[in-house]
């Protein structure tokens, strides 16, 4: 089993303890309970059981329609992403009839605005993307969910209880909630990794600074640290996340996929920095200009040629993903040199602070109803039904006995099986809770019997990562997880969308061009780009929001109080 694999199983399986469980109870035949009635209890309990001749007839079964995400790479042994296994088994063993919408995953709204124009939307609607659940409750396309709460949860209702944060985030303009969620904890998403052995051969400390990092980089790609006697590493990566390293170091959130260049000051206002952003754009350039990176970096767009480079022994200093604990990327490294030793290290301070870099969104809305839904109730049952533990077991694992153990409360999977049903069954889990108490525990090494050596590094990594990036000494430089940023009015949209790319084309081409394009001339150009589209109504809004809403909004402070130990 893969470690990356474990680690996913280990944040579900730790919801046993979550919520509480919701007893089936079986119904006795009336003769019994009438005779076990009259031998226990007073002949008035006695007769009042007798009258009662006939049993009560079951509640009607409701059904509605829920939405999936149809991948593209439903394993077909299994069936069909809305004909399977799992929504058989959901069927069969949850409150009500579904009828399953496939969405696909990376084309989702597109879909969604078909249905909803014609009128076919499923009633419960799964969607991860905040911005779209948004427009549609700005679209009057969702129901409140405060009575359905109210009158018919038990167990989602506790959750709201144990962790207000997903009534806070669920709460939108006019005072009602609109989605329901899931709480993952707060959990490294981005690292950054180094070759300690190179250090060690090239006697260099770990960086602690972003001049330290500069320096170390720098040396990596031009003192021969692989011992081949040629000029042939790179000492750092600029590409897709490994550029973002750089930006979360500055304290910079203005990236090539997050651009929220709004920050907090001392005094309580809301502002856009331009200088963290534009500290992060000269790092990157002096990196560029020392011949450190390579030179190609920009059309690198998703990291494939900086995971290669880091894969093949060629890279030193590396900002991942998925890969970091992924064990194929690892083993892939170790076979081009055995010798490789990998560290995953803080982010170095810079002028600004020292921060962490992107982090898991812990309280994550994932859900939400359709305005013409007809059995709100069903919807509700469901959704109580899916936040239970042992439905999030089973749907992660399988049946227990067959597909899994359990060891001192963590399910542990006992074939390769397993896997495929994790994948069959993993996007009927948007609802699936993390228990914060457990999961440390159910992560640990030692519930891999005859664990194999990668499987004992990528252990290690995953605690240099929390120990790095899960600190309120080191926060995300977020005002909150993406995620939960507010939603601007559309007009206001058009104005980011538009002049974000041409701001981000303005720094791009500073970092590549010499002294022929300073970055003090982009941050005037940049500047310019954003007067002219009108930017400042987005700053003005924003900072309105912030002022309003400072006090009650979930924000990164928020966050760390639900940190993993």
């Amino acid at each position: 089993m893969k470690i990356k694999q474990k680690l996913v199983y280990g944040s579900i399986a730790s919801a046993l303890m979550l919520t509480t469980v919701l007893a089936g109870c079986s119904k006795a035949d009336n003769n019994e309970a009438s005779t076990e009635n009259t031998q226990q209890n007073t002949a008035e309990q006695t007769n009042n059981t007798q009258s009662n001749t006939k049993e009560a007839e079951p509640a009607p079964r409701g059904s509605f329609t829920s939405s999936v995400y149809d991948r593209g790479n439903y394993p077909p042994e299994e069936g069909t992403v809305d004909n399977n296994r799992w929504t058989k088994w959901i069927n069969e063993n949850g409150p009500a009839d579904v009828s399953y919408v496939p969405i696909p995953r990376f084309e989702s709204q597109a879909k969604y605005n078909v249905l909803f124009a014609s009128g076919s939307a499923p009633d419960l609607i799964f969607e991860y993307d905040t911005a779209y659940r948004n427009q549609l409750f700005n679209q009057k396309q969702l129901m409140p969910v405060d009575d359905m709460i109210e009158k018919y949860s038990t167990v989602y209702k506790e959750l709201l209880t144990k962790f207000p944060s997903l009534k806070k985030l669920s709460t939108k303009s006019d005072g009602k909630m609109y989605e329901f969620g899931r709480v993952n904890g707060l959990q490294p998403n981005h690292v950054l990794m180094i070759r300690n052995d190179w250090l060690k051969k090239l006697n260099l400390q770990v960086p602690r600074t972003t001049d330290e990092l500069f320096e170390v980089a720098k040396a990596f790609a031009e003192k021969d640290p692989d011992g081949n006697g040629n000029k042939d590493t790179y000492g750092m990566a600029l590409s897709f996340i490994s550029g973002m390293i750089v930006d979360y170091s500055f304290g910079n959130i203005f990236t090539i996929y997050e651009k929220y260049p709004w920050y907090p000051t001392a005094d309580g206002q809301l502002v856009h920095d331009w200088d963290r952003t534009k500290a992060a754009v000269d790092f990157k350039k002096k990196l560029f200009d020392a011949g450190v990176v390579d030179k190609d970096f920009l059309t690198d767009s998703k990291g494939e040629k900086a995971k290669q480079d880091w894969t093949t022994g060629k890279l030193g200093i590396y900002g991942a993903s998925g890969s970091w604990n992924d064990a194929a990327t690892y083993d892939a490294l170790k076979q081009a040199d055995p010798n490789a030793e990998v560290m995953i290290i803080q982010l170095p301070k810079s002028p600004f602070g020292q921060f962490s870099p992107a982090i898991g969104n812990p309280v994550q809305m994932t859900a939400a109803v359709n305005a013409t839904a007809k059995d709100p109730e069903s919807i509700m049952k469901y959704v109580d039904f899916l936040v239970t533990p042992k439905t999030a077991e089973t749907l992660a694992f399988g049946i227990e006995g067959t597909n899994y153990t359990l060891k001192d409360g963590c399910a542990v999977p006992t074939s390769d099986e397993t896997n495929k049903l994790k994948v069959s069954g993993g996007d009927l889990m948007m609802l699936s809770q993390t228990n914060l108490d457990t999961f440390t525990k159910c992560n640990d090494i030692s519930l891999i019997e005859n664990p194999t050596q990668t499987q004992k590094d990528l252990f290690q990594l995953r605690t240099q990562a929390f120990e790095a990036y899960l600190s309120k000494d080191r926060p995300v430089a977020y005002l909150t997880h993406p995620e939960q940023m507010p939603a601007l009015p559309v007009e206001l949209q058009t104005v980011t969308t538009n002049a974000f790319k041409t701001i981000l084309d303005i720094w791009q081409k500073a970092i590549i061009s010499g002294s022929s394009y300073t970055t003090d001339q982009a941050l005037t150009d940049a500047k310019a780009a954003w007067e002219q589209a009108n930017g400042a109504q987005v700053d003005e809004w924003y900072s309105k929001w912030y002022a309003e809403n400072k006090d009650k909004a979930f924000l990164t402070k928020d966050m760390y109080e639900l940190m993993i130990k």
